[in-house]
């Protein structure tokens, strides 16, 4: 296998930290209401939030799902984020390799969660991939 099928998510996410406005996981407790969801997903410019409780993730918000949502006649934006969520983001410890994150993304994951030691850590998503390729040139992958 080359050498770089050997990059693992924590490669991947410390490559584009650089990039980012901040390294720390971006999310929202599920008690929460949906207005300071949507604000976070708008001052961090992210498309998909992870929602917790605790340290434990229990759900996610995605914009499409949102929009979707206001497209209904009777849709009020308030209330809890539990109101509005939708199942949890896969999760990969970062030790894993970014093939495993790939084959999740390829197959209609918005984002995958980074874990260390189960905890959540981070959030990789296809523009990390794509930031990733264009600025290390080292990922080997079709994207």
């Amino acid at each position: 296998m080359p050498e770089a099928h050997m990059v693992t998510l924590r490669a991947l996410r410390e490559r584009n930290r650089r990039l980012q406005r901040t390294s720390r996981l971006i999310a929202v407790q599920s008690t929460a209401d949906i207005r300071e969801a949507i604000n976070l997903m708008q001052v961090y410019d992210i498309s998909q939030l992870p929602v917790l409780d605790g340290e434990r993730i229990v759900g996610s918000l995605d914009e499409r799902a949102l929009m979707e949502r206001l497209m209904e006649a009777d849709f009020c934006l308030w209330g809890a984020v539990t109101a509005f969520m939708q199942p949890p983001l896969p999760a990969l410890d970062e030790t894993a390799g970014v093939e495993k994150a790939l084959d999740l993304l390829r197959h209609g994951a918005p984002g995958v969660i980074v874990t260390r030691a189960g905890t959540p850590v981070g959030i990789v998503t296809p523009a990390d991939f794509i930031a990733f390729k264009v600025y290390s040139g080292s990922l080997d992958y079709q994207i």
